[in-house]
């Protein structure tokens, strides 16, 4: 820490008295998902005081902070020299191979995350032992020849820097995986709703044999329930808002009989209310072969089952990127990544575990921490991807 204070602190000496006052006002001032320092403690502050409190308040992202301040005041070439510095003094942190990544804990504190290139395909071998033995515990994927997999990606953008990055990220993560994805942007409350519903109701689904929901916006907590902000939120339109709960209501067992028993993956990376915290993501159940003659027959199904619930962020806090936020969120970056080295070999829990763990070991300052939060799971078996196959 004492190497990076020492860089910043030398990037400092080269602004003018100025643009060091700039500077103090884009601390006070930050963009979104950066907490400001407080004006009351800035006031005639020196450079070495800025340094400080910079590495007391933000700890080991101060440094990308400073990068991306300067690069606000278009000091392109100073934040380049001091990005360079900071990735000769960062050290990696060493990490247990067998539980997380190490890519992404060696770069998560740099600003030039990159998307991996592939997911590792899954090989034939492992996919018939798997399914040789532990065929009642699995659920059975269908062949890819045959299976229409659909999935859907709503991002609303505006206000939501490194919201693009994001969107961009997952719909390659779901294609990659094999999935057609039905993308929309900027969608208001109804509209999510309007959207949700003609998803479910699509009839590719009796040949699918699993979907993902991803769905990307501000968020927060209305009436203790779970709600994602419509692209028209706003002082004058505080009601634009689309509840969580709708999601498992339309994809259930009742509404979207051409899903039963099959997984339902619901990704929401939101906030879901004001303390200092995370994102949010929802994650759904496997497949069968079952279809609409389940409901007219005399045998009952569950109304809610094969869901994962996985939320980016624990109840009642909120959602961080990452600082340079031409990477987008840290919640997409951990899944992308660990899907990408785990699911040709590990199941959809266990790939959640891994992401969670990296959160859980991410640095954050202060009282900002990161941690998703599996949620709302009636699924009963394990839902493998099978990536490639």
């Amino acid at each position: 820490m004492a190497a990076t204070k020492k860089v910043i602190f030398e990037t400092l000496e080269k602004l003018k008295s100025d643009d060091l006052t700039e500077f103090i006002w884009h601390l006070e001032n930050p963009t979104e998902d950066i907490e400001p320092i407080p004006e009351s403690k800035l006031e005639k502050a020196n450079r070495q005081k800025v340094v400080d409190l910079m590495v007391r308040q933000y700890t080991d992202e101060a440094g990308n902070i400073a990068v991306k301040v300067l690069r606000d005041m278009k000091q392109n070439e100073l934040a380049s020299k001091l990005e360079r510095k900071l990735q000769g003094v960062q050290q990696p942190e060493q990490v247990d191979g067998r539980n997380a990544p190490v890519s992404l804990r060696q770069q998560a504190n740099q600003s030039d995350w990159k998307r991996p290139d592939r997911i590792i395909p899954c090989t034939q071998e492992f996919k018939d032992k798997i399914l040789r033995e532990n065929r009642d515990d699995v659920y059975i994927p269908k062949n890819k020849s045959q299976r229409k997999r659909l999935a859907l990606l709503i991002t609303n953008i505006h206000g939501r820097p490194g919201a693009l990055r994001d969107e961009e990220n997952m719909e390659w993560l779901l294609t990659a995986l094999g999935y057609r994805v039905d993308k929309h942007t900027n969608l208001s409350g109804e509209q999510i709703e309007a959207a949700v519903k003609n998803f479910a109701a699509h009839p590719d689904h009796r040949d699918s044999d699993s979907t993902f929901v991803v769905i990307m916006s501000h968020g927060n907590k209305i009436k203790n329930k779970d709600a994602i902000a419509g692209a028209g939120v706003s002082n004058t339109h505080p009601d634009d808002y689309y509840f969580v709960d709708e999601i498992f209501t339309h994809l259930n067992s009742e509404n979207c009989p051409a899903l039963i028993d099959k997984p339902k993956v619901i990704l929401i990376q939101a906030c879901r209310g004001g303390h200092p915290g995370g994102v949010e993501i929802s994650a759904g159940a496997p497949d069968s072969d079952a279809d609409d003659s389940a409901l007219d027959s005399d045998a009952w199904v569950h109304r809610e089952k094969d869901f994962i619930c996985f939320m980016s962020t624990l109840p009642d806090t909120k959602a961080y990127r990452h600082p340079d936020l031409r990477s987008g969120s840290f919640f997409v970056m951990y899944i992308v990544e660990v899907f990408c080295e785990w699911a040709h070999n590990t199941h959809i829990m266990e790939l959640f575990r891994k992401v969670t763990l990296g959160m859980e070991k991410h640095p954050r300052r202060e009282e900002k921490k990161l941690l998703p939060c599996i949620h709302r799971t009636p699924h009963t078996k394990n839902f493998y991807l099978f990536p490639g196959l």
